[in-house]
């Protein structure tokens, strides 16, 4: 039996391939079931609440984008605690003036509109919006010795940018920005390089500080397929992600890379990991088996997620989830390489038994 790690040596050494004492663990929790859980352990303190769980010390830090604009209209998104520039108590806007509006029950969010939607030609992009350019990025004070703090106390240290992909369809709208792809390719090309100069420019800033990981975040696939045809994500996508890649680790060689995608990417797999990503997230066990990635590229990536939030979780009782927990560290962790994690936020239509039981499983979980 391995010995007791630290949490970050427990991350590092699965990342690594390596064979951990357990299988690191790691959760995105929607605000009522943070509640819950606030409730359940009768502390405000989250860290140690995550402590209680096993969730690993994840921590978080990136530049932002500074808009002058925004002054006197910010405050935090009660959904995901993130700043945003507020329209009305239930809209608001970010620094790419694409709006949502938070429902009446205050659980979820709409997209509403995107200041790209009229756009027909690369010359509409600069009149119909005044683009962030790379002087509007504002880096954390002190920004690598916050870091290296963070790492100091046992902190893996993650920075995040959306995928462009998700941010030129936000400010296209939906339809337009997978239209794109087959009716406007120049329009698409002037828009992904404003988004990679300001984009690759924060992860260079991430790499320069010091960062542990990357995380591209945004969904690019559906439950069965991509949203729109692999030949054209290989053409569009793939060589600008490389590029941002490659800068990144000419400034850090060893740091790691993080893509996350709902649904079935199962079509560009073999790219994603030929470009550099490192972990694959959140492995929907309804849209991609888990055992497969492992067997087909998990000497080369970290499978972070594999859990479902679609039935187990939800409809399951706890001998399900401890189950599935049990199966998936089997098939997929005994030589490093997995991060245990719900296939996405865990919701608030999951028990906090089987949130308890998910978690117990994983950290009392021994090679």
């Amino acid at each position: 039996m391995t010995a007791k790690m630290s949490s970050r040596d427990r991350i590092i050494s699965s990342f690594k391939h390596e064979r951990p004492d357990r299988p690191p663990i790691d959760t995105w929790i929607h605000h009522e079931v943070e509640s819950r859980l606030r409730k359940h352990f009768g502390t405000d303190d989250w860290w140690q609440i995550r402590e209680e769980l096993g969730i690993d010390r994840w921590d978080g830090l990136g530049p932002a984008i500074h808009d002058p604009e925004f002054e006197g209209r910010k405050r935090k998104n009660p959904n995901n605690g993130r700043t945003e520039a507020w329209i009305d108590d239930s809209t608001y806007e970010n620094v790419w003036k694409v709006r949502h509006k938070i429902g009446d029950d205050g659980r979820y969010e709409q997209w509403i509109s995107g200041p790209l939607e009229a756009a027909e030609n690369p010359e509409d992009l600069d009149k119909l919006f005044r683009w962030p350019d790379k002087s509007m990025i504002r880096d954390p004070e002190n920004y690598s010795k916050r870091v290296a703090q963070l790492k100091s106390e046992d902190k893996f240290v993650t920075g995040s940018i959306p995928n462009p992909f998700k941010a030129h369809w936000e400010m296209r709208g939906f339809e337009n920005g997978l239209m794109d792809y087959a009716g406007n390719p120049e329009l698409l090309n002037a828009s992904y390089d404003k988004l990679y100069e300001v984009y690759g420019e924060m992860v260079k800033r991430m790499a320069a500080a010091d960062l542990d990981m990357v995380c591209i975040v945004g969904d690019f696939a559906m439950q069965d397929r991509m949203m729109i045809q692999p030949d054209s994500w290989i053409e569009f996508d793939k060589p600008r992600l490389a590029k941002m890649i490659s800068d990144a680790r000419q400034i850090k060689k060893d740091i790691w890379f993080f893509i996350h995608s709902d649904g079935n990417i199962m079509d560009v797999m073999d790219h994603i990991v030929e470009i550099g990503f490192d972990v694959v997230n959140p492995i929907q066990p309804e849209c991609m088996d888990p055992s497969e990635v492992k067997r087909r590229w998990g000497k080369r990536i970290t499978l972070h997620g594999g859990i479902s939030l679609q039935k187990t979780l939800p409809f399951g009782n706890p001998g399900d989830v401890k189950k599935e927990v049990e199966d998936l560290i089997n098939s997929c962790g005994r030589d490093g390489g997995l991060v245990v994690f719900p296939s996405n936020v865990l919701q608030p239509d999951t028990s906090t038994e089987n949130i308890l039981t998910l978690f117990s499983t994983a950290k009392n979980f021994r090679y």
